[in-house]
């Protein structure tokens, strides 16, 4: 059994060593560190020394590319939006919104220079986080909207399709939204495998073709990917335990059987409302019952230090969380 965490929020080395045991002793077996647009350019080398001790501590080491352009998830902002307004995704409204185009050359250039800098951080496994076009339901998104209707997307679509982009979201254009994600991905996954590292991916558990990732079995086809994954955040979704983490559970493991992938499903460990602490083991419970054998949580003490999403009980979350782990592990045999 595969168990892992992740870790963000501290670069102080001696501090992580103390999270670093923490993680060791609950049987984490591998660590997914972000590596923000803030970190690439500030804190590289800090990084660079969690990563390290986490290679000595002998547990593996995982990359993330947090809230990079607002094309992954993650709550840190981008300055390469700020910075690159002409390679923003441009919605049905006409107007620009705060994340990047994936099909823009501009931040597919600016993620190779990611790629490049993540794996002089010394991580083994990039994965790529829930990448994704332009959510309306989102932060800072606008209702009744969509994108992306950049030149960029406008020229594609007109290419492969042999019209011009309709305004309207339609199935062409989610097609369109899909085959570019892909195509990103591909480009991307390429790129760190060429420089020696391997390829995870986590898509976005809500089937929505608008956002690009919602024909599972396609993206896992990508090429130079080795594990495969989502994150059926049930709290967050208000959808019960059991049905949204037994579905994605078992479409995860029966696509990765399909293409011989490693399956892996994520646990929500932040946003835990008082009272429902006990759903963590019920979670774990369910993915191992569907044949998953590499379970990550979001992440490091319950993120008690993201206040936004910070459990009613950081503590008692946590301490589940553990148990969880254990649970697991047991399970697993």
């Amino acid at each position: 059994m595969k168990l892992g965490c992740s870790y963000f929020g501290n670069r102080i080395l001696k501090h992580y060593r103390v999270d670093l045991e923490e993680l060791r002793s609950m049987g984490c077996t591998y660590v997914v560190h972000t590596y923000s647009e803030n970190d690439m350019v500030f804190c590289h080398q800090a990084v660079a020394d969690l990563i390290g001790a986490t290679k000595e501590a002998g547990l593996e080491t995982w990359i993330d590319p947090w809230g990079v352009g607002k094309v992954f998830g993650g709550e840190a902002f981008s300055n390469f939006v700020m910075q690159n307004v002409d390679a923003m995704q441009v919605l049905s409204d006409g107007k620009p919104t705060g994340a990047a185009c994936p099909n823009h050359p501009k931040f597919r250039d600016f993620m190779h220079q990611w790629i490049e800098a993540a794996a002089k951080t010394g991580a083994e496994v990039v994965m790529w986080d829930e990448p994704h076009f332009y959510i309306p339901t989102w932060m800072g998104g606008r209702p009744n909207t969509w994108g992306c209707r950049c030149d960029v997307c406008q020229d594609l679509f007109a290419k492969e399709f042999g019209y011009p982009m309709p305004n309207e979201e339609t199935q062409d254009v989610k097609r369109f939204k899909e085959r570019s994600v892909r195509r990103f991905l591909t480009e991307m996954a390429a790129d760190v495998a060429g420089k020696g590292l391997k390829n995870a991916l986590c898509v976005l558990p809500h089937r929505d073709a608008s956002h690009g990732t919602s024909n599972w079995s396609e993206l896992a086809q990508i090429g130079n990917l080795s594990v495969f994954g989502t994150d059926p955040y049930w709290y967050a979704s208000k959808k019960p335990v059991d049905e949204y983490v037994t579905q994605a559970s078992r479409e995860v493991v029966e696509i990765c059987n399909q293409v011989g992938l490693e399956a892996q499903v994520w646990l929500q460990g932040f946003g835990i409302p008082a009272g429902r602490e006990d759903e963590l083991l019920r979670a774990v419970e369910i993915m191992c019952e569907c044949g998953v054998r590499n379970i990550a949580v979001w992440g490091i003490y319950a993120c008690e230090h993201l206040s936004w999403i910070r459990p009613a009980n950081p503590q008692l979350a946590w301490q589940k969380i553990k148990e969880a782990f254990a649970l697991a592990r047991r399970l697993a045999g």
